[in-house]
């Protein structure tokens, strides 16, 4: 790819990240809350916010014993259209997963199971405990929730305000340590849409009659992947940086539905 549909990629890349951003903090415009759910992990605590996180929503959910009905038609929609793309190109605690990405190393295949668990366990204490527990140590509810309350003057240095800052602490040194850590190993969210990555609109696609193993894709991915390997893996958030770094141009970033040969 030539360093113009590089920048192309990477600046139409920022520009999603930003509208991910003012899309779950559009407060700040005076509209009220809506009943939108997110597309990724925004915490629906913030002062700012006007749509809802879907893993808050399924936890409130189940404490109400009420069939989820619009959460899960709105969350297979985005999983057929984007899978894991909403991780890379839309969400904005991926959005700081990505500027604190400065250590690229391999994925811990097993480990990223982890975040299946994370999914299984949020779902379980919120029936168990009739309490949303996942939000009480979620790091986006930390960042967006719990400190700007602080300097509101609505919250206090307390128990459960230290508990936040602890686990925004140890995801922000996890981040620093290994690119994408959070993504990668326990984000529930994700989880909920990497069961749809190999059946999404967008997707990364392999020609292989093109690729010569050369590995170059694997030293720019942010989730340790190795796409000429497993560019279908249901890690892949569909940033698009294997197929700009590709010398043959055997990876490609492509909107379109899967056909039987791809």
């Amino acid at each position: 790819m030539s360093p113009l549909s590089w920048l192309r990629l990477q600046t139409s890349r920022r520009v999603l990240q930003g509208a991910g951003i003012l899309f779950g903090l559009f407060g700040v415009t005076g509209i009220g809350m809506t009943h939108i759910i997110f597309p990724g992990l925004h915490c629906y605590a913030c002062p700012l916010a006007i749509t809802v996180c879907p893993i808050g929503l399924i936890q409130n959910l189940i404490v109400f014993g009420t069939v989820p009905y619009f959460w899960f038609g709105a969350v297979v929609a985005y999983g057929l259209f984007a899978g894991r793309g909403f991780c890379g190109w839309f969400c904005p605690f991926g959005t700081l997963n990505d500027l604190l990405s400065f250590r690229k190393v391999r994925i811990l295949k097993s480990a990223s199971l982890a975040k299946y668990a994370v999914l299984v366990g949020t779902i379980v204490a919120a029936w168990a405990m009739a309490d949303t527990v996942f939000c009480k140590i979620c790091p986006a509810a930390s960042l967006e929730a719990s400190i700007p309350y602080l300097f509101m003057g609505v919250a206090t240095v307390n128990r459960p305000f230290l508990v936040h800052m602890a686990s925004l602490g140890v995801t922000l040194v996890g981040m620093v340590l290994v690119a994408r850590f959070w993504c990668r190993y326990l984000c529930p969210m994700g989880a909920l849409l990497s069961l749809f990555n190999r059946v999404s609109l967008l997707r990364l696609r392999l020609q292989e009659h093109k690729c010569t193993d050369c590995g170059t894709c694997a030293t720019k991915c942010p989730m340790g992947l190795e796409p000429h390997f497993d560019h279908d893996n249901h890690n892949c958030i569909k940033c698009g940086l294997c197929a700009t770094e590709c010398p043959t141009g055997a990876l490609r970033l492509t909107l379109s539905p899967r056909r039987a040969r791809d």
